[in-house]
């Protein structure tokens, strides 16, 4: 069956609007001749005659106006397809800002970057690295569409969803006491020591807290995973910090884990607006993010 070009359609639009056809040439950005042309082809390929022209312009025929009625639906249903697309199109090609905890966004956020510039090569994303409490903050304010924590709690204010698991450990330095224990460090010898650790607000400070049922002694506190790794690589104290960031140091000997029986696990999560659909790019990361994580990219 022969196809109707859109072309024609809005030129049936235009005729009915305009009863005229040089004035519906001139919507379309076409010349009369060739509107005349496509009007007369259109007529001869379906054997009507859809309107009747005279010096005082162009009335449709009682064909011509059940034509423009379905033309019209037509017509409208393209100008929702095309603004559908256009949206769709200016979704995927704008900034996507993300707030992320260090942990996330020093070691398993790159890749889920790379992947994402795979798939979304015009996305343009924005990173704000900070603590945990912080990345709630930046989502709560509007300053991150979309945030990746590392907490074991989840905010209720906030829509979130888990996207993998983390591990911390317990790693000094190879001189220390504890490197030399074939046992668990007891509980009352954790609580006594005293840590190198993050600061209050990070995902890895409230994870410790929560595992130690206590306050940590706290002998250095950094904001910045390196400083606590090279702390700690100095024999400054016990730390207490995810397996990701220290996997190298402990395959290689300069620190060495530490055995308790503290429950250190903690979910990996994303969080954004209470009630918010995600935009179309942040959809696909945290699709890429899950990915990652069935793969292990979580798990030390």
């Amino acid at each position: 069956m022969a196809r109707v070009d859109v072309t024609t359609i809005e030129l049936l639009v235009a005729l009915d609007d305009l009863r005229s056809l040089s004035a519906a040439a001139d919507r379309l950005g076409i010349s009369q001749p060739a509107a005349s042309a496509r009007l007369r082809e259109f007529e001869a390929r379906w054997q009507l005659a859809v309107a009747v022209r005279s010096p005082r312009g162009t009335v449709l025929t009682e064909d011509g106006q059940a034509v423009v009625a379905w033309a019209r639906r037509v017509a409208a249903e393209l100008e929702s397809f095309e603004t559908g697309i256009a949206a769709l199109s200016a979704e995927r090609g704008s900034d996507l800002d993300i707030a992320a905890s260090l942990t996330i966004a020093e070691f398993v956020l790159p890749r889920w970057l790379g992947e994402l510039r795979v798939r979304l090569p015009e996305v343009r994303p924005h990173l704000l690295v900070v603590n945990s409490d912080a990345v709630l903050g930046a989502v709560r304010s509007g300053a991150a569409s979309v945030g990746f924590i590392e907490t074991t709690y989840a905010p209720q204010d906030l829509e979130h969803r888990v996207i993998g698991h983390d591990r911390l450990v317990i790693v000094v330095a190879p001189h220390h006491p504890w490197a030399r224990r074939a046992y668990p460090v007891p509980l009352e010898q954790l609580r006594a020591a005293e840590y190198v650790l993050r600061e209050p607000g990070s995902g890895t400070r409230s994870t410790f807290e929560r595992a130690l049922r206590s306050i940590p002694r706290v002998a250095i506190e950094a904001s910045s995973t390196t400083a606590v790794i090279g702390a700690a690589l100095s024999g400054a104290g016990p730390t207490v910090i995810s397996g990701l960031a220290v996997r190298h140091h402990v395959e290689t000997g300069q620190l060495v884990e530490v055995a308790s029986e503290l429950d250190l696990r903690r979910p990996l999560s994303a969080v954004w607006g209470r009630g918010q659909r995600l935009a179309a790019p942040a959809r696909e990361l945290l699709s890429v993010a899950a990915l990652h994580a069935s793969t292990r990219t979580a798990h030390p």
